[in-house]
């Protein structure tokens, strides 16, 4: 039987490191966040142009903000599509960010079958840059988000799986998993996960005072009256004059009747599996 040398596999490229390709499949499949210190923290210098990301963690913390750099970029030849959000998106917002109106999807199943469904068609169509999708509580075995994967690695399509963060210890495929949580104004980001890379990082990214003020619950804001104002209430008649400075509307509204996002059901088809 004859024996080759480590050094001579090498040589005749019948072996490579991991680590060889890495420069390589960076420069051409990834995408910058906006924010240097996420960039410095993932491996490949931002997010994966393709296949699954899922960001772990509760709704309404400042995830859509951090993904709005990076959405603005991928959208310039495609559309992008929403699976299912808690909230129904605001297109002004949307449209102050940057992000067409008319390239907007929203697609609510009504059951998990159905959901899954429309993902994978979404994902592997080809026609979508980017798809958002929220399974809610649903515990998605390793085959759903298998199949999830590589639909979008078919389709070159970049899917972000907003998911809750009890899922965080569940073995998943996809390569990168970053846990969010909400940090004194700040948003905190994990890295549970990420392909070719060492997991464990931990930042901060400061997160705009419009958007930690928007969060605060309705019954907090102060009512304007003819009466003086009361010492307590100054502060927060200032942050609300801030954000009214800033002129930056939330993502999630309330439905409206005159919302111009496109709205997609999807039959009764069940998913083939």
């Amino acid at each position: 039987m004859k024996t080759h040398s480590l050094d001579q596999l090498l040589d005749e490229r019948k072996l490579w490191r991991g680590q060889q390709l890495r420069p390589r499949l960076a420069a051409g499949d990834r995408l910058c966040t906006g924010f240097r210190a996420l960039d410095a923290a993932l491996h490949i210098g931002g997010w994966p142009r393709s296949g699954s990301t899922e960001l772990l963690g509760d709704y309404g913390i400042g995830e859509l903000w951090l993904l709005m750099p990076a959405l603005r970029e991928r959208l310039e030849d495609r559309a992008m599509a929403w699976l299912n959000p808690p909230f129904l998106p605001y297109t002004p917002a949307l449209a102050e960010q940057g992000l067409a109106v008319n390239r907007q999807l929203l697609v609510r199943p009504k059951t998990l079958s159905d959901q899954l469904w429309a993902a994978e068609e979404l994902l592997r169509s080809g026609a979508y840059a980017a798809v958002l999708s929220w399974f809610s509580g649903a515990d998605l075995n390793d085959g759903q988000l298998r199949r999830l994967h590589i639909a979008a690695l078919e389709g070159q399509c970049w899917h972000i799986n907003f998911r809750p963060s009890a899922f965080a210890q569940q073995i998943s495929p996809a390569p990168l998993r970053l846990q969010l949580a909400a940090a004194n104004q700040a948003l905190q980001i994990n890295v549970i996960k990420q392909q070719g890379g060492h997991a464990g990082q931990q930042l901060q990214l400061v997160r705009p005072p419009a958007l930690f003020l928007q969060q605060s619950a309705a019954a907090s804001w102060p009512v304007y009256n003819t009466a003086p104002t009361p010492p307590s209430q100054r502060q927060a008649l200032r942050k609300i004059s801030l954000l009214s400075k800033t002129g930056k509307a939330a993502i999630f509204a309330a439905p409206q009747q005159d919302e111009v996002t496109k709205l997609a059901t999807t039959g009764s088809k069940e998913q083939s599996r």
